[in-house]
């Protein structure tokens, strides 16, 4: 294991020969003045820095700053169960009416203004869509909510004590913590606009039998039915305890996407150092090994192999770990299977990324796997309370595909049609992109001479001129 110079080595980048030997009291053959008096040196960086942190911080707070504005599309299910009932008019004649029928069109027409989609359906539907993630909330107005409506309005003179209608809201915290809070809120305006709408139904009708009857109209009686309607928001199947209020799905999602990721850079840093592609550096320790005689090719595939052992240890010591700090994990084969999946997906492309392009395959990594994929990941805040821009890019994010069906296990019993299935066939798609981007981008510069070893490749003049310019 040995240091080796090539003879055939042009001037470094200060434009210092490769034989020349450095100044001992001057080591880089340049001062720190002489270096940054250059803008090439410092302008660069800059400039890149500047603009990728700009973005961040343009993508990250238009995700977050106002969701209430950028709600667009959220389903919610409304179950109607109301058969109505008999209700007397103001001529004393009785007419069929459906209290139910009424609420549901109110409901339906106010959440539209607000961004919200209102799907009718049956109770077993809705609760199959809420517990597999495909709703994010169920309205159910009760089968005899006409009938206790009336029975209320007929209690302003009867001694019974009535029953009153009520509406039934459902939530399911593992949509997302934020969905949960969105439908909590529809709930208090459902609540608002019901009992006003309900309320002055009844005392307007009420009112007029009275005064029909020459009864006094009481203060309690008008209190009573200014707010006549029950609504009660409940949980049918809650999260257990170590789920983070729905946010475990989040973070472990992040874990596997950062995993594949930033692991793909450091499989590639020790794997180039060993081959003798880079130097190797730890503190003061400098070493540039003899290169291989290795293709660009069989590179990359060691890195992959690499990639995929990275995949399955890391799998097992997340969920071990996750484990041992209290988390929820049912379905912990699933679980591990996918995790595998998603890490190997994304090292893989990340790894071509960079044997294609280069450095600049590190910032293509970063700018796809973090940079739109945090904000597109849908698991602090659902897509339906973003910018629609981040909806359209989810689609094709590896972070909120593995999000969907890491979700799915914890939360949704592992459920395909929950986003699990979705999840694997789009990992698999990406896993095969990766394969094809590194495999053709490799095999071409292999075969155009471009290899990664001294005099594998002739720059171009004027990109050699920049390269060595001192």
């Amino acid at each position: 294991m040995g240091t080796h110079e090539s003879p055939e080595q042009p001037g470094d980048a200060l434009g210092r020969g490769a034989h020349e030997a450095p100044d001992a009291d001057q080591p880089t053959g340049r001062t720190i003045a002489g270096v940054l008096g250059s803008p090439r040196f410092w302008l660069a960086p800059l400039a890149l820095v500047a603009v990728m942190f700009s973005l961040m911080a343009a993508l990250y707070m238009a995700a977050v700053v106002d969701p209430q504005r950028h709600l667009h599309d959220f389903p919610v299910a409304l179950v109607q169960e109301d058969a109505g009932g008999e209700v007397q008019n103001a001529d004393g004649q009785s007419t069929q009416q459906n209290f139910g029928d009424q609420v549901a069109e109110g409901i339906i027409s106010s959440a539209a203004e607000n961004g919200i989609v209102v799907s009718r359906t049956d109770r077993s539907t809705a609760l199959s869509e809420l517990n597999s993630g495909k709703v994010y909330g169920v309205i159910v107005v009760g089968s005899n909510f006409t009938n206790r409506a009336v029975a209320l309005g007929r209690s302003t003179v009867l001694t019974a004590e009535p029953a009153k209608p009520t509406i039934d809201i459902f939530i399911n915290r593992g949509s997302g913590a934020f969905a949960s809070s969105i439908t909590t809120t529809l709930a208090d305006q459902v609540r608002t606009r019901v009992n006003d709408q309900v309320g002055a139904q009844l005392t307007e009708q009420v009112r007029t039998q009275l005064d029909r009857n020459d009864i006094t109209f009481t203060g309690a009686a008008q209190l009573a039915l200014a707010s006549p309607v029950a609504v009660e928001v409940s949980e049918p199947t809650p999260l257990p305890n170590g789920a983070g209020n729905g946010l475990s799905a989040f973070y472990l999602t992040l874990l596997l996407v950062l995993a594949g990721f930033t692991g793909a850079m450091m499989v590639s840093i020790v794997v180039d150092g060993m081959l003798g592609q880079t130097p190797i550096e730890y503190g003061p320790f400098y070493q540039l090994r003899e290169r291989l005689a290795i293709s660009r090719w069989a590179t990359l595939a060691a890195k992959w192999t690499i990639m995929f052992l990275v995949a399955v240890v890391l799998s097992t010591l997340f969920i071990a770990v996750g484990a041992m700090v209290g988390t929820s994990i049912p379905n912990g084969f699933v679980l591990w299977m996918l995790s595998v999946l998603g890490i190997f997906a994304v090292g893989v492309s990340a790894s071509a990324m960079m044997a294609v392009f280069g450095n600049a395959g590190l910032l293509f990594n970063l700018l796809f796997f973090v940079v739109f994929g945090l904000p597109s990941s849908g698991g602090t805040l659902p897509l339906e309370a973003s910018p629609r821009f981040f909806e359209w890019i989810a689609a094709i994010e590896p972070m909120h595909v593995i999000y969907l069906g890491v979700r799915a296990v914890l939360y949704f019993d592992a459920d395909l049609s929950a986003g699990l299935g979705r999840s694997i066939i789009q990992c698999f798609i990406g896993l095969l992109v990766g394969v094809l981007l590194g495999l053709l981008g490799t095999k071409y510069y292999d075969r155009k001479g471009w290899h990664r070893y001294p005099g594998g490749m002739t720059l171009p003049p004027r990109l050699d001129k920049i390269v060595n310019a001192g």
